[in-house]
């Protein structure tokens, strides 16, 4: 009994703070928080393009050469080893759509980045390089044909608006052997 009496007495008590009026304010709730130190800008410390060409460009080849081997030409990945490394690629370049949206310091680098468009290009490279993971997670080369070309006709669609006139800054892309 006396702990039936005891649970009522905490129940009444709840109950009567829940329905009683609002505390008034402390002082200390009445002054407002100090304003965040501002977060500095996060850029690269080299240009969008030398990050283009020496790790888009790179990272892109194995994925294209895969597609490629199912339309006749290159070498379609056949061990775990193989798919492994196109995996890693396409994490890559799921990466580097992302980082492609930061600019460096390129001359051009703070305009391209602003552009509402640079952001939805490098979104896209970001989405097909997600759906050539779950193609690498399906041993899906065929797949590679389709999501290899989308990957091209976004690489041209940025180049033709923002960098029309390849190579710029004297970075030249060698081909990976």
């Amino acid at each position: 009994m006396n702990r039936n009496l005891y649970v009522l007495m905490i129940g009444g008590a709840l109950a009567l703070a829940a329905c009683s009026s609002k505390a008034p304010e402390t002082e200390a709730a009445a002054i407002p928080a100090p304003a965040a130190a501002p977060v500095p800008a996060l850029r690269h410390p080299t240009s969008l393009n030398a990050i283009m060409v020496c790790a888009v460009d790179h990272a892109s080849d194995p994925l294209f050469e895969v597609g490629n081997a199912v339309m006749g030409s290159g070498k379609l990945p056949t061990t775990d080893d193989d798919w492994l490394n196109v995996q890693y690629h396409a994490y890559q370049m799921v990466a580097l759509g992302t980082a492609m949206q930061v600019p460096g310091t390129g001359p051009k680098d703070v305009e391209w980045t602003s552009a509402p468009t640079w952001r939805t290009w490098s979104e896209q490279i970001s989405a097909i390089g997600m759906e050539m993971l779950q193609l690498v997670e399906q041993k899906d080369a065929k797949g590679f044909v389709d999501t290899g070309n989308r990957l091209v006709a976004a690489c041209e669609g940025c180049h033709k608006e923002f960098k029309p006139d390849i190579p710029t800054m004297n970075i030249l892309h060698r081909p990976t052997l």
